[in-house]
């Protein structure tokens, strides 16, 4: 039997509107995953460059360790020092996107020159004071990644003490004095090409950037009573 015009129009009406709704379901389904996967990947990006940061800080504790807290202080007591561990951030090199130490200032920066400088320098034949470097772009980040990491370390707030340090002796009487010093490390995940002009009041930092710091409180020496 012929179904009636009136009922043909309205099962045209039903099937748009089922139409009509799948087709904006799958249209937020699809831009819930976007924002889904955009999200994931700003996590994994943030989470990389924390690990970056607190691998330059362990190498920094390292690079410490090799060279003495004696010789650490006076790096930081003699700003513009030439010795073999001093590497300037020249201006408009891209060499990091921080400001530079203030003049004066009772501290010092380490850069990935510095961790360089200890590697084998002659292929291997004779063994550097660092096997690896502490951050390592294809290994902290992939080698397809976009962005590359860059650390550096700032050692700062140094303080000559006779306090003792946990775990020492309790029984006084000791001739020893101890550094007290403050590290941060300062990680940024940048990207490999540059597309964008970074504004001179950002210091240099892009719009794209991840940053992430890490901290850590030493105590190093012993010292002679006399020595400092």
């Amino acid at each position: 039997m012929k179904q009636p015009r009136k009922q043909e129009g309205a099962a045209l009406f039903i099937v748009l509107l089922v139409i009509m709704v799948g087709t904006a379901s799958a249209v937020f389904s699809a831009n819930a995953v976007s924002h889904e996967v955009r999200g994931t990947g700003f996590a994994r990006q943030q989470m990389q460059t924390r690990y970056a940061a607190r691998a330059g800080l362990i190498g920094a504790l390292e690079w410490f360790d090799i060279f003495g807290p004696s010789t650490v202080r006076d790096l930081m007591l003699t700003p513009g020092s030439t010795e073999g561990v001093q590497f300037a951030c020249v201006s408009g090199s891209g060499c990091y996107p921080e400001p530079e130490l203030a003049n004066n200032r009772r501290a010092y920066r380490l850069y990935p020159q510095h961790f360089e400088a200890l590697l084998s320098q002659d292929g291997g034949i004779t063994d550097g004071l660092l096997a690896n470097l502490p951050v390592d772009g294809d290994s902290s980040f992939g080698a397809t990644s976009a962005h590359a990491p860059i650390v550096v370390i700032d050692i700062y707030d140094e303080h000559v003490v006779s306090t003792l340090a946990p775990g020492a002796a309790a029984h006084g009487g000791t001739k020893f004095k101890y550094m007290r010093t403050t590290m941060t490390a300062r990680g940024r995940a940048r990207l490999k090409a540059v597309t964008e002009v970074p504004h001179a009041e950002d210091h240099g930092r892009q719009g794209h950037e991840t940053g992430a710091d890490m901290r850590a409180y030493i105590i190093s020496g012993p010292f002679m009573t006399g020595s400092l």
